[in-house]
């Protein structure tokens, strides 16, 4: 009888543990998608900041990120703090872009984005933030499909894998 009861809270536990597998994968979804929404919202905000203001960069990025959480400011923080610390443009957008938790073809294309802020005329800065804008949103929507159907799916086969788990050990 104590066997059997133990078996019960061991399958418990562990089906307890694969639900907690699925959701930290499909929070792991939603942040990517979260994360490209931020950057397209930072590319918007950049627009509007150089096309009417003309604030300087360090100023924008300090300006966007004031307030916000998620990866995607704490990405633009790095970035600015090394450019704060003299370092080049390159090595900067390079660092911050290799802590994000991104596909490498991701990370390679938010280094282009880092890297070519502030580097070139102002008109051609202004079109430059509305393809990256335009870049981020389709990568936005292809995060937040994926976030639905993938995510859903893996939480799904979790939960699954507990139930049978539980059945088993029972």
């Amino acid at each position: 009888m104590t066997a059997d009861i133990l078996r019960l809270v061991a399958g418990g536990l562990l089906a307890l543990i694969c639900c907690y597998g699925g959701v930290l994968i499909r929070r792991h979804y939603i942040e990517r998608e979260k994360f490209f929404a931020d950057a397209e919202a930072f590319a918007a905000y950049l627009t509007s900041e150089l096309g009417f203001r003309k604030t300087p960069l360090n100023a924008a990025i300090a300006g966007f990120a004031e307030g916000r959480k998620g990866a995607f400011a704490g990405v633009l923080q790095r970035f600015s703090a090394a450019l704060a610390l003299g370092g080049t443009q390159e090595g900067a957008a390079a660092s911050a872009a290799e802590s994000a938790k991104l596909k490498p073809d991701e990370k390679k294309k938010l280094r282009e984005f880092l890297s070519a802020l502030g580097t070139t005329p102002l008109s051609d800065q202004l079109a430059a933030a509305g393809r990256w804008k335009e870049d981020f949103g389709a990568r936005r929507a292809k995060c937040a499909e994926e976030s639905r159907r993938l995510g859903g799916m893996y939480f799904k086969l979790a939960v699954l894998l507990g139930i049978a788990l539980i059945v088993m050990l029972a």
